[in-house]
């Protein structure tokens, strides 16, 4: 897990150039610091720690900052050389290596370290491009073959690991962060306003091409791209290496099935946390109180058992017992399961007079203003970060594969059969939390069985104001569609606030074998008797306690954003919105400032984080 920085250039590029670059993302990686120089580059910073080689054709410079997870000796040290032909810089973790590389091994490969990113290079020496079907893990990376005059880069199935470039006709500059790319005086660019306009409407999209910045892009997840360094300023083109199909089938549910989904499930998740526990760093887990990180730190206890480790286990929580924010605290759940399992529980409560500074590093750090303040997740890994941790593995991914959020029990009722409407109807109304969405999905799945759909969707957006053609897909459909879009948006916060205190965060539950294998579950497993997640709950009966397994309500990680805009923070975010001069001229010119308070508490914290962006990144 690191800090990847790169410069492909025509023209001579200046050694100082790309450690700027690097010194902006010296979070992301402070154990080590490392540099490629190749062609026409000008060492005028006099790096101690860069390689210099010889290129005719053009001049290229990688730059790499270091977090040691895997083999914390200095065989590790990145940029990484192979036989005398390629060099990487790398961002990531590659889980499946030790089976990779003994499946190497007995290909003839040798190798000089205990690390993942050898058994990168020489699996790309060996599969070419088709390596990245065989990584199981999160990765960003860039590797130059000198001899074919390529770089291949790549990035992992989920998009996990960042990776941003910048690309004009005399160089293509890329890095693990937009603030670094920025230090470079050859970009050119501006607030991207469609995109700022997009996400005050409609919220958050990192999952697309563009950024907040203009004329600075995402390298698509799932995706590589092979740049022939004679002629790399045409228009990077990527090609998709993977994708999984979804079960649309309407079946009727079968409790034995049922149950081999759930034993399956439980096998592939232990595995997916087993190979995730390979580290020679303190490993712990952020817990939230929910199933699902209740589910991780169940597999890493009975892993530790099996294997007879001593190791104590950790995990990090943020609660609120306070009287005003005591509705977002989940300490009951945590403590009921740090308690059974006998595991160290540490806990942060946020402080709001702390939560200006906090709120301004998360802007900082996640580089596009974010969905709500991520407090709760800021906190806990400031927690983390206090401790011997260095690797959390997290319970992110597993509502939008096994449909944990209340709205897919509109996707479901609308695929239910008429007969079976108001019986399942019956169930779901006993669980906490579902009411509206038990309503719609009511209305639209009759509206449907007795209009046809073009007509009831009209009729429900006339009485609700909304297009809800996406919840007339099959469940499993919508499964994916949230995966490769509003899960994207949580990842990429996962990775951000973990990255800012030096830290590593895995996510069991996006092993990409589970992945495939829950979306080819029937959506009648997934929902039943009124309980969303109903294999993955099965999978943990007898396991987890009760209350934690068969929990009513879901509250996902909250954060007391109402009590706090609405009370001692109103006038500091109220004052922040005003003063912008970009938002008046952008986005607030047809909302009067008598307005703001009509907006709803969402809108209200995008225009406040626009604000602080932009004071950030073009005011500052």
């Amino acid at each position: 897990m690191c800090g990847i920085v790169g410069i492909i250039s025509k023209e001579a590029i200046k050694a100082s150039s790309i450690k700027k670059m690097n010194d902006v993302i010296s979070h992301r990686g402070p154990d080590g610091e490392g540099f490629l120089l190749c062609g026409n580059v000008k060492n005028d910073d006099h790096l101690n720690n860069a390689e210099q080689i010889e290129s005719k054709n053009i001049n290229i410079t990688f730059g790499h900052k270091r977090l040691s997870i895997v083999d914390l000796s200095s065989q590790g040290h990145q940029p990484m050389s192979f036989i005398d032909r390629y060099w990487i810089t790398y961002n990531g973790e590659i889980y499946n290596f030790i089976e990779l590389r003994q499946e190497l091994k007995e290909l003839g490969y040798k190798f000089n370290s205990q690390t993942d990113t050898e058994v990168i290079l020489a699996a790309y020496d060996a599969w070419g491009v088709d390596c990245q079907k065989k990584f199981n893990g999160m990765w960003a990376f860039a590797i130059y073959d000198n001899r074919a005059g390529t770089i291949f880069m790549s990035r992992d199935r989920f998009g996990i690991k960042p990776f941003y470039y910048y690309q004009d006709d005399q160089s293509f500059i890329f890095s693990s962060e937009i603030k670094s790319i920025l230090q470079n005086e050859q970009v050119i660019t501006s607030p991207n306003t469609n995109n700022i306009e997009t996400y005050y409407n409609s919220g958050a999209q990192e999952y697309s091409k563009e950024t907040a910045f203009n004329n600075i892009y995402r390298f698509n997840m799932a995706s590589y791209a092979v740049l022939d360094i004679t002629n790399f300023t045409d228009e990077l083109s990527e090609t998709r290496y993977w994708d999984y199909d979804v079960n649309t089938s309407i079946e009727s549910y079968r409790h034995d099935e049922a149950l081999k989904y759930a034993k399956e499930y439980y096998s592939l998740l232990k595995d997916a946390v087993r190979i995730r526990l390979r580290a020679d760093v303190d490993v712990g887990s952020a817990l939230s109180g929910g199933l699902d990180s209740s589910a991780i730190v169940y597999l890493i206890n009975e892993i530790r058992k099996e294997e007879k480790k001593s190791y104590t286990i950790q995990t990090f929580s943020t609660v609120h017992h306070s009287k005003e924010t005591k509705y977002c605290d989940e300490s009951y759940y945590i403590n009921l399961i740090t308690n059974i399992l006998d595991i160290k529980s540490n806990q942060i409560e946020p402080e709001i007079n702390e939560i200006p500074k906090l709120h301004n590093d998360v802007i900082k750090h996640w580089e596009s203003p974010p969905d709500g303040t991520g407090m709760s997740g800021i906190n806990t890994y400031r927690l983390v970060s206090q401790s011997k941790v260095k690797v959390t593995l997290d319970g992110q991914g597993a509502d939008e594969q096994q449909a944990g959020y209340v709205t897919y029990v509109i996707n479901y009722l609308y695929h239910i059969p008429l007969l079976k409407l108001f019986s399942e109807y019956k169930k779901i109304k006993k669980i906490q939390g579902f009411h509206k969405s038990l309503i719609v999905g009511l209305l639209l799945s009759l509206a449907c069985k007795v209009f046809g759909k073009f007509f009831a969707l009209k009729l429900i957006k006339f009485i609700t104001n909304r297009d809800m053609s996406s919840y007339t897909v099959s469940l499993n459909e919508r499964l994916k569609l949230d995966s490769n879009s509003d899960l994207v948006n949580l990842i990429h916060y996962s990775d951000s606030r973990s990255m800012l205190y030096s830290l590593e965060s895995r996510m069991p539950f996006m092993d990409y074998r589970l992945v495939e294998f829950t979306a080819k579950i029937p959506f009648i497993y997934k929902i039943h008797n009124g309980w969303t997640k109903y294999f993955a709950r099965l999978a943990f009966e007898g396991k987890l306690p009760d209350e934690i397994t068969w929990r009513k309500d879901k509250m996902g990680w909250p954060s007391p954003d109402k009590h706090w805009f609405e009370g001692e923070l109103k006038n500091w975010s109220l004052s922040s919105i005003n003063d912008s001069k970009f938002l008046q001229e952008k986005i607030l010119k047809n909302i009067p400032k008598k307005d703001l308070s009509k907006i709803g508490l969402k809108k209200y914290i995008r225009l406040f984080n626009i604000s602080v962006w932009h004071k950030v990144f073009f005011e500052e």
